[in-house]
């Protein structure tokens, strides 16, 4: 028997593996809401596979399980081949069909791998001869290595090599489940090895057909195709890709004045994830008149030789532009280690910022810096670093971005000096609203401080960018006049500031209405603020750290507009991407719904075996088991995106909430059996009930930590939430094996729900925040300590 919990927690750590890094791949090949909808698609292939094992009980033999383990490997290659090279385009599947029998294909093609993983984990939970807990464990505790596994193996494989790995581990793992009484052994060992061996050698030395091909709308493949660029080979770590091109082409400059004539100084593009270019200067070939050009320029000319800080300071333009603005000192904060390796390393000579003794390279998350951080500051920069995203696309907002939120401006505003600047330049959207958030953060954050916003702010925008500078204290009547200076000397528009004289709105950069002061102006004058965001064309509330989706727009009242343009707009999705998630909800619901009813209909043996069971214990299964599958996603989605404020990265929160989660729950569903079934769920309840508040808490205390001490506590109050969590299904399961045709059925049951679960959970979060999702998981806990099934009572 242990050899069967070794291969199922070997099986089970690969299929994790394979899952987390899916995630990374195709946020470099596609954008991250193509990753989040493939993934969540995929599970999928966890419902069909009980479906399947309930329709046809012969598929459950011990003589099928290396077949399924066998099977995984060349699947999850075959898989990742037809998506890399048949990916679906986004942008045209607004007006071009064949668009849409693409991603079908591509989502079929991915629930493959997944379906084999289900089935082989399904059989052998129905099987009576094995513990369902301690397979259930094994499967929980694999799963765990295979998270905790990933970034590690990310940062040193790289990303498709890691596919090859799991293709060879898979195949493992089915020798090891190959029975040894069976008449051949030894084909399905010969196959193990022939499978593994060659995923090992392609490890080695991967073919050029596994290289990820990056979105065609994406910079990287802009830069493939341009002649004069040159790519250097590109760097990994566990959470994104760098890619360094030199290019005569490279010319960014968002906030750049009208009145700079001359030639932009030579840049070099660092490119995250193949997208969202970040500059970097030549340092002694950039003329002072440059930095003297850029909307930072007003905010740091207001100070005599300020001590400046930038967050997310990507490629330091805006450190050099600081210096050349007559900073004394400058702290360039950036969360990626590769973009400070490279400026500390190859772009050294280049760039000229590592070598400057004013300037200090700091490679750590904004937040937990301004948590971190004792000093203060003359001039604080929140720096633009993300690429223009169309505010009607809606394909951007499940990005979370906890540097902008009411907590993270709060945390800004306390490392001013008493009379210190803070300045944040943004994209300018038409309609406003990206403009118009921005300045619901900076009202929130200065409410604790001020009954007079309005005399802290000034605004003035450019033809593309509009820049906010914020005081602690009120705007003196010489600063105001020297602003107006500024703007006047760079030819800027003004949009907001304490006394505005008319005449300055609306002059240079001319549109037909000043409708950029008139809205922002509405807003700041508002008595009742939730009034003005409830009655705007978008959702402009400020994001907060329960909700951190900056680029969340969409209201419902938008849906007519938005399917009139559908397919006019050059935009992700035709412009209509929240809708995707809306879509793919209504698919999630109408599969699950399939693969309940699918075995009663198509399997009579299944049939007759459901009629023998009590009708009150065939719908306390259906609800059990479907509330924990919903229950179980509800907490897992929103606390791992909650866990990126905490940890810093996407990629090490879902490793790490995975994998403590998985593990915990493995070694709570191996002991489910020791445990009164009853009590155990209703404690959950009440820790779920109770999480919101508890991680409101490690919020509050842990930021200043350093990154292993916030990690070691991160696992610790993870681990008895993870505990509980895994003991409901393993004790669901032993409660229905007297009718061992139902075991199938619920981890059908289980799989679909837990679909709909992923999509639901991202939905309800970005409209109502993770505190009612983590509500919503404690209720549906509820609903299955009420529903459990009584073939059995433990």
């Amino acid at each position: 028997m242990g050899r069967i919990y070794g291969g199922v927690g070997l099986f089970s750590a690969t299929v994790l593996l394979f899952q987390v890094t899916l995630t990374r791949l195709f946020s470099i090949a596609q954008f991250y809401h193509f990753a989040f909808l493939v993934v969540s698609l995929a599970l999928l292939g966890f419902g069909a596979s009980g479906s399947l094992l309930a329709a046809w009980p012969r598929l459950r033999g011990p003589g099928w399980r290396p077949v399924w383990a066998l099977a995984f490997g060349p699947a999850l290659i075959g898989a990742y081949l037809v998506l890399n090279q048949w990916a679906f385009d986004s942008y045209a599947i607004a007006w071009d069909r064949a668009q849409v029998w693409r991603l079908l294909a591509n989502l079929l093609c991915l629930a493959v791998p997944f379906t084999l993983a289900g089935a082989l984990i399904g059989a052998l939970l129905a099987d009576p001869a094995l513990s369902a807990g301690r397979v259930y464990g094994a499967n929980m505790i694999g799963s765990a290595a295979g998270a905790a596994l990933a970034p590690l193996l990310l940062a040193w494989l790289g990303d498709e090599r890691i596919l090859l790995l799991a293709s060879a581990l898979a195949a493992l793992s089915g020798m090891i489940l190959t029975p040894t009484a069976a008449r051949r052994p030894s084909i399905a060992q010969a196959l193990g090895l022939l499978i593994a061996g060659a995923s090992l050698a392609l490890l080695i030395a991967p073919p050029g057909v596994l290289a990820i091909e990056p979105s065609p709308y994406k910079a990287l493949s802009h830069f493939r195709r341009n002649p004069d660029a040159t790519l250097a080979a590109p760097r990994h770590n566990a959470y994104s890709r760098l890619d360094i091109v030199r290019s005569s082409t490279i010319h960014s400059a968002p906030g750049l004045s009208m009145t700079y004539l001359s030639a932009p100084p030579p840049q070099i593009g660092l490119l995250l994830d193949g997208d969202n270019l970040l500059p970097v200067l030549q340092a002694g070939a950039a003329p002072v008149a440059f930095a003297e050009a850029m909307s930072a320029s007003v905010a740091l000319r207001l100070r005599d030789q300020p001590d400046a800080l930038v967050l997310g300071a990507g490629g330091g333009m805006d450190a050099w532009i600081a210096l050349h603005n007559r900073a004394r000192s400058v702290i360039a904060v950036e969360a990626n280690e590769l973009v400070v390796a490279a400026l500390r390393g190859e772009l050294r000579a280049w760039a000229g910022l590592a070598d400057d003794p004013r300037v200090t390279l700091v490679h750590q998350e904004p937040r937990a810096f301004a948590r971190q951080s004792a000093d203060r500051f003359d001039v604080v920069q929140i720096a633009l670093t993300d690429a223009y995203r169309p505010v009607t696309s809606g394909a951007f907002t499940l990005t979370e971005n906890y540097a902008l939120t009411v907590e993270a401006f709060s945390a800004y505003l306390e490392l001013l000096e008493r009379d210190g600047l803070l300045l944040l330049t943004r994209w300018l959207q038409n309609p406003p609203s990206e403009e118009v958030r921005t300045l619901g953060l900076i009202l929130a954050a200065l409410d604790p401080l001020t009954d007079d916003p309005a005399q802290h702010i000034v605004a003035f925008r450019s033809f593309q960018t509009m820049t906010f500078v914020v005081k602690r204290t009120p705007f003196t009547a010489e600063e105001i006049a020297r602003v107006l200076a500024e703007a006047e000397r760079l030819k800027y528009d003004m949009v907001l500031a304490p006394g505005l004289p008319p005449e300055t709105v609306n002059r240079y950069a001319r549109l037909p209405e000043p409708i950029y002061h008139t809205t922002l102006t509405r807003l700041l004058e508002a008595e009742d603020r939730a009034a003005f965001y409830a009655a705007y064309e978008f959702d402009v509330r400020p994001p907060t750290d329960d909700r951190p989706f900056f680029f969340h727009f969409f209201k419902w009242r938008q849906t007519p507009e938005i399917l009139d343009n559908l397919g006019r707009t050059w935009q992700p999705f035709g412009g209509s991407g929240y809708f995707v998630l809306v879509a793919l909800l209504g698919f999630a619901v109408l599969a699950a719904g399939l693969f309940v009813v699918l075995p009663v209909a198509l399997a009579k043996r299944f049939r007759r075996a459901l009629r023998a069971v009590p009708g009150r214990t065939r719908a306390r299964t259906l609800i059990y088991f479907a509330s924990l599958g919903l229950a179980f996603l509800f907490i897992e989605v929103a606390t791992i995106q909650q866990f990126v404020l905490i940890l810093g990265q996407p990629t090490l929160a879902i490793a790490t909430v995975l994998a403590t989660l998985l593990l915990a729950s493995g070694i709570g569903s191996a002991l489910s059996d020791r445990l009164p079934w009853g009590r155990a769920l209703a404690a959950l309840v009440v820790v779920a009930a109770l999480w919101p508040w508890l991680v409101q808490g490690i919020f509050g205390g842990v930021l200043g930590l350093p990154l292993g001490a916030r990690w070691t506590l991160s696992v610790l109050a993870l681990a008895p939430l993870g505990f509980l969590m895994g003991v409901p299904f393993a004790r669901g399961l032993e409660a229905i094996r007297p009718a061992p045709e139902l075991a199938p059925w619920a981890w059908a049951i289980n799989g679909g729900a837990s679909v709909i679960s992923a999509v639901l959970a991202a939905l309800l979060a970005l409209s109502l925040g993770f505190t009612l999702v983590l509500w919503a998981g404690a209720a549906l806990y509820g609903a299955a300590w009420l529903a459990r099934p009584t073939l059995s009572r433990g």
